[in-house]
C-alpha cells in the first residue's frame, strides 16, 4: 500500500513538473524592425532638436513645431502624410502633404522624398540614431554659420 501511494505521488509530482514547465513563449510576437517602428502608422510629433548637444529648438520655425508626421509601413511601398498642424508656414499651402519614404536597416538611413522633416540647413537623407515604439531620433551633419559643421539631432515622439 505504501509503495502504491509513493508511485501515485511520484506520478502526480511528475505531471505537475511537466505541466508547470509549459510556457506561452510561442505566443509572443517577434520584435519589430526599425522600419516597422518608424512606419507604425502612429503620428510622430516634434519633441526637441539639438546641435552639438545644445538645444536648438529656437532655430526651428514655429510653423514646423506643430507638424504631425505619419509614416505607414507597407511591404513594398512606404507612404506617409504630414499635417501642418494649427500653424501653417504658408496659408496657401495644403493642410496635408503625402510623401513616400524608405529605410535601409543596415545603414540606418531614412530617405524621404520631400522636405516633411525640416531641419534648418539639412538636406537629403537622415541617419536614424535610435527608434523605439515611442521615440525616433534622427541626425544629420549640418553646416552652421560661425560654428562649422555640427551634428543636428531631431527627436520625434508619439
Amino acid at each position: 500500500m505504501k509503495s502504491l501511494f509513493k508511485l501515485n505521488f511520484l506520478v502526480a509530482l511528475t505531471c505537475l513538473v511537466v505541466l508547470g514547465s509549459c510556457s506561452s513563449d510561442d505566443d509572443t510576437d517577434p520584435p519589430k524592425t526599425d522600419a516597422e517602428l518608424i512606419g507604425s502608422g502612429i503620428t510622430w510629433k516634434f519633441s526637441k532638436v539639438t546641435a552639438a548637444g545644445i538645444d536648438a529648438s529656437a532655430f526651428i520655425d514655429a510653423c514646423h513645431l506643430d507638424n504631425l508626421i505619419t509614416f505607414n509601413f507597407q511591404t513594398n511601398l512606404k507612404t506617409g502624410v504630414v499635417d501642418s498642424g494649427a500653424t501653417k508656414c504658408d496659408s496657401s499651402s495644403p493642410q496635408t502633404e503625402d510623401f513616400t519614404w524608405d529605410y535601409n536597416e543596415s545603414t540606418k538611413i531614412l530617405s524621404v522624398n520631400s522636405d516633411v522633416i525640416d531641419i534648418p540647413g539639412a538636406s537629403g537623407d537622415l541617419k536614424v540614431v535610435s527608434v523605439t515604439s515611442i521615440e525616433l531620433v534622427l541626425s544629420q551633419n549640418v553646416s552652421i554659420p560661425n560654428f562649422g559643421t555640427q551634428e543636428v539631432k531631431l527627436t520625434l515622439v508619439h
